[in-house]
C-alpha cells in the first residue's frame, strides 16, 4: 500500500513499502534512478563471499524536485536526491547490515575545505558513520563517529569525513540529501578497505547491533557515539523539511561555499553525544 510522505518530505510523493520504490505525482521528477546492486557492493563488504536475497541494496533518485524548481536548482549548482535502503543483511559467518558503499568528497577548487553534505531522515532510523583519515594515509582513521537519527533529524556530513548510510532496522529507510552537483565521490578507499572503520553487525538477539573493528585499515579510532544538533544559524530544524530549502537556495550556500561556515560545519557544533 502506498503511504504518502508529503508532510516529511515536502514534496507530492508516495512511498511504496513492498517494493522500496518513489511514486511521482506529476509535478515532481527524478533526472536518475541509481540502484546499487549485489555484484557492485560485493567489493565493499566485510565478507567478499557473503550472499544477499535481494540484488538491489539501495536505490537513489538523484536531482529529485518539483519541475518548477528544477531550473534554479541546477543553476545554483545544487542537486536533492532521496534514497532508499530496504531492511535486510549480508548472510555470512556474520550479518552485516544493508547499507551503501561509502565515500569521500574533493576539497573545493582553490581552497582548503571539502564540500559538505547534509541528510535528513523521512521514514526509518538512520545511522551514519563518519571517518576522517590522516593525512595522505587513508588506512589510518583519526576519528571515526556513528550518528544515530530518527524521522525528521537532519545529519551533516562535515567536510574531510567520509561517510556511509546502515539499515539496521526492520523497516525501509528513506532519507533525502542536498549536495553540490559539480564534484564525483571518492569510493576507493571503502572499496580497498572494504567498508567502513567499523561494520554493522545484527546481534545475537533480535532488534540489536553489533560494531565490529575492520582490521583492514591500519588503524581505527574508538568509535564514538553521536546524535545530530539541530542547527538554527543553518536553518536546519527538525520541523521543517529540507526541500523547503528550494524556496530559498541562498541558504544552502555552505553546500558549495563551506569556507566562510567553517565553523559551525564541525562535529561539535553538529553533533552532541549520546547520554
Amino acid at each position: 500500500m502506498l503511504q504518502s510522505i508529503e508532510h516529511q518530505s515536502g514534496l507530492p510523493i508516495a512511498f511504496d513499502p513492498s517494493t522500496n520504490t518513489i511514486h511521482w505525482s506529476e509535478s515532481v521528477c527524478a533526472e536518475e534512478t541509481r540502484v546499487r546492486t549485489f555484484e557492485e557492493m560485493k567489493d565493499y563488504l566485510r565478507e567478499p563471499d557473503a550472499e544477499a536475497v535481494t540484488n538491489a541494496i539501495y536505490t537513489v533518485y538523484r536531482n529529485t524536485g518539483r519541475r518548477d524548481d528544477a531550473e534554479r536548482i541546477t543553476a545554483a549548482g545544487l542537486r536533492y536526491d532521496i534514497t532508499i535502503i530496504p531492511p535486510g543483511s549480508f548472510a555470512g559467518t556474520r550479518k552485516e547490515f544493508f547499507r551503501t558503499a561509502g565515500h569521500y568528497h574533493p576539497l573545493v577548487p582553490g581552497g582548503e575545505i571539502a564540500y559538505p553534505e547534509v541528510y535528513e531522515v523521512i521514514a526509518g532510523r538512520a545511522y551514519w558513520l563518519l571517518q576522517r583519515s590522516g593525512a595522505g594515509n587513508p588506512g589510518t582513521l583519526e576519528e571515526v563517529y556513528l550518528i544515530e537519527a530518527g524521522a525528521g533529524e537532519k545529519a551533516i556530513m562535515p567536510p574531510g569525513f567520509g561517510h556511509l548510510s546502515i539499515n539496521a532496522r526492520r523497516e525501509p529507510l528513506v532519507m533525502t540529501n542536498w549536495i553540490n552537483n559539480s564534484f564525483q565521490y571518492d569510493y576507493e578507499p571503502y572499496r580497498r578497505f572494504r567498508g567502513g572503520g567499523y561494520w554493522a553487525l545484527e546481534g545475537e538477539t533480535p532488534e540489536t547491533v553489533e560494531f565490529e573493528l575492520n582490521t583492514n585499515y591500519t588503524r581505527v579510532a574508538e568509535l564514538k557515539k553521536l546524535r545530530p544538533r539541530e542547527i538554527p544559524a543553518l536553518g536546519l530544524l527538525r520541523s521543517k523539511p529540507l526541500y523547503g530549502f528550494a524556496g530559498d537556495l541562498e541558504k544552502m550556500k555552505f553546500l558549495s561555499d563551506p569556507e566562510p561556515f567553517a565553523e559551525l560545519l564541525t562535529v561539535d557544533k553538529c553533533y552532541q553525544a549520546v547520554v
